[in-house]
């Protein structure tokens, strides 16, 4: 049980350093929302795949 728990506070720690790093590129919200406009085509529609299946859009269901 102790594993699970120290794997869970070394990935939290992680991700707070990685916002922490990440806060200083960030200066308005577009910035965020749109990754600041530099994503690539590749990235983008990965982005926006990933979005349409992981939200449980089925074209058969209503």
């Amino acid at each position: 049980m102790d594993a699970i728990w120290t794997t869970i506070a070394v990935y939290m720690g992680a991700m707070l350093a990685i916002s922490a790093y990440a806060r200083k590129y960030i200066r308005t919200s577009a910035d965020f929302l749109l990754a600041g406009r530099r994503l690539g085509l590749g990235l983008s529609v990965g982005t926006l795949a990933a979005t349409h299946y992981g939200g449980g859009f089925h074209p058969g269901r209503s």
